[in-house]
C-alpha cells in the first residue's frame, strides 16, 4: 500500500467528484457529448469555455456575507444549479474537478499575486497544472484580469509563448521562498509585467482553506463581478458597471439595487436572490428602501 494511501482525509467532501459532469461541462457551455479527452488543444477549448460563461465574482463575500465552501459538490451547486461564478478558489477548483471528471491528470497548485509589483505577499491564488503527454500545463481560469493567459501554459518552455493575442513566458527560480516559477506577461512595447508566482509543490485541496480565508476578508469590502463576452468583457467594479466592446469603454454609476440585480441577472446570467440584498449591506446602498 503507498503511504499516502495509510491517511484519511479529515474533509472528505473536499476529494468527491462532481455529482454531475454533464452538468458540470453544459453550465461551461461545452458539448456534455463532445470529446475533451485529454490533449492541449481540448484544453484550450476547455478554458476558452470558462471565460465566456462562468464569471469571476465576490457577491458571497460582499454582498450575502456568506462562507465560501470549496468542495466540489457545493461549487456544483453554487456554479451549476444556481448559475453562479466566485473567485480562483472557487473557479480553479471547479474547473479542475471537470479536468479530472474527463480523465486529466491535475494537481493544484497555491501562488503568490504581484500584479506587475516585485513585492510578494502572502499566499493568495490557487491555480492548476494539468499534465498531458509528459508536458505540464498551467492552466489558469480563475485570475480575474486582463492578464491572465487564455489557454495552457508548457511551465517547462523557457521561451515566449503565444496564447491567443498575448505573449508569456516562464521564469524558473526553483527553491526560491516565494515560489519556484513566475508567469510573465509580454507586453507589446518590449516592457513585461509579472503576474503571479507559484510553488510547483502539489497542494491538497483543504491546504486552501486559510488562504481562502484571508481572500474571503479582502473580498467582504469589494464588490467585483467580471466575464468575458465575444466582443470584450463586462465588469461590476463597487458600484461601476462596465462593458467593454472592442475599443469602445462604456460606464454606469449604480445607484439602485434593483439596478444591480438586473445587471447580475440581465447581463450576466446569474441567478442570485434579491432578498439577499439587504438595506444595511452594502453602506452604499443604505439609503434606499427595497
Amino acid at each position: 500500500m503507498p503511504f499516502e494511501d495509510t491517511f484519511k482525509a479529515s474533509m472528505p467532501e473536499y476529494f468527491e467528484p462532481l455529482p454531475r459532469l454533464d452538468m458540470a461541462l453544459q453550465r461551461m457551455g461545452a458539448d456534455p457529448e463532445g470529446d475533451y479527452s485529454p490533449s492541449k488543444q481540448n484544453l484550450q477549448k476547455l478554458m476558452l469555455s470558462s471565460f465566456g460563461t462562468i464569471p469571476f465574482e465576490s457577491l458571497d463575500c460582499s454582498d450575502y456575507l456568506r462562507k465560501v465552501d470549496m468542495a466540489p459538490p457545493h461549487l456544483f451547486d453554487k456554479f451549476v444549479m444556481n448559475r453562479r461564478g466566485g473567485y480562483c478558489f472557487e473557479i480553479n477548483g471547479f474547473f479542475m474537478a471537470v479536468l479530472e471528471g474527463l480523465g486529466y491528470d491535475c494537481i493544484p497548485l497555491a501562488g503568490r499575486l504581484l500584479f506587475d509589483r516585485p513585492v510578494f505577499g502572502m499566499m493568495g491564488h490557487r491555480t492548476t497544472v494539468a499534465r498531458i503527454d509528459g508536458k505540464r500545463y498551467l492552466c489558469d481560469v480563475g485570475y480575474g484580469g486582463g492578464l491572465a493567459a487564455d489557454g495552457p501554459i508548457d511551465i517547462d518552455e523557457t521561451g515566449i509563448q503565444e496564447i491567443g493575442e498575448k505573449r508569456f513566458r516562464i521564469r524558473h527560480h526553483i527553491g526560491a521562498l516565494f515560489g519556484d516559477i513566475t508567469l510573465v506577461r509580454c507586453m507589446d512595447d518590449g516592457t513585461e509585467t509579472l503576474v503571479y508566482t507559484v510553488y510547483l509543490t502539489p497542494n491538497t485541496i483543504m491546504d486552501f482553506v486559510p488562504a481562502n480565508e484571508m481572500a474571503e476578508k479582502r473580498f467582504r469590502t469589494r464588490r467585483v463581478c467580471r466575464m468575458r463576452t465575444e466582443t470584450g468583457h463586462i465588469s461590476v467594479d463597487g458600484k461601476i458597471f462596465r462593458r467593454k466592446v472592442y475599443d469602445e469603454i462604456t460606464e454606469e454609476e449604480i445607484t439602485r439595487y434593483p439596478r444591480l440585480y438586473e445587471i447580475l441577472v440581465d447581463e450576466f446570467k446569474l441567478n442570485v436572490p434579491r432578498i439577499s440584498f439587504s438595506e444595511d449591506w452594502p453602506r452604499e446602498f443604505a439609503d434606499y428602501k427595497l
